[in-house]
């Protein structure tokens, strides 16, 4: 071969060859490295990958004391208080209402049927925007409850801080949003108006 022919004892490497290789040979091993991800992205032209770190659970909802829940009417209302979906002026309402009375809620969304009874509307409870009460301040709703009819003339009324589109109840106050039917005669009904408010879980 030519290169060995061309070759003599008395010949030298050009100087700097040897640590020519070496770097080479270094750099290589860096490259093959588990560690040296980064230091590829970078000789690649890029920045290695960030990964964001994971956001924390979000708090469960504070519940007031004076507000309880039953499963009774075949509804999950403790697991959709905590949802971020419900409607946020159901919530006031609901915190608002228990600092007066101690109140407690039948149905919210969970469990509910899809429309109102007897129509093809769809329920404001299917749409997060919907309550009902089956007790205040420990007595089942009724014509004789008076904290109850009370309760109902001041949601109806926008006591709350907000202001629903209907509230059922066993009593016929008149005018909307207040409305009576022989399904309301033994729980309070409120819902909103869309479009839906979903509030944070606090």
């Amino acid at each position: 071969m030519r290169g060995l022919a061309s070759w003599s004892p008395g010949h030298r490497p050009a100087p700097g060859g040897g640590l020519a290789v070496l770097v080479v040979v270094t750099v290589l091993a860096a490259l093959a490295a588990p560690h040296a991800k980064a230091v590829r992205g970078r000789l690649a032209g890029r920045l290695p990958a960030i990964t964001a770190p994971k956001l924390p659970a979000p708090p469960p909802a504070t519940r007031p004391k004076a507000l309880t829940f039953t499963g009774a009417a075949g509804c999950r209302p403790a697991g959709d208080w905590a949802s971020s979906r419900l409607d946020r002026r159901v919530r006031v309402l609901l915190v608002d209402a228990s600092a007066r009375y101690r109140i407690r809620v039948s149905c919210l969304r969970t469990g509910h049927s899809w429309f109102v009874k007897g129509t093809r509307r769809v329920s404001n409870h299917s749409l997060w925007r919907g309550v009902d009460v089956d007790q205040v301040d420990g007595r089942p709703v009724s014509r004789s409850n008076t904290a109850a009819r009370r309760l109902a003339l001041w949601i109806g009324r926008g006591r709350g801080g907000v202001q629903p589109s209907e509230v059922g109840s066993p009593w016929a106050f008149g005018r909307r949003p207040w409305f009576t039917d022989a399904g309301h005669r033994g729980h309070l009904h409120v819902g909103f108006a869309g479009p839906t408010q979903p509030g944070d879980v606090r």
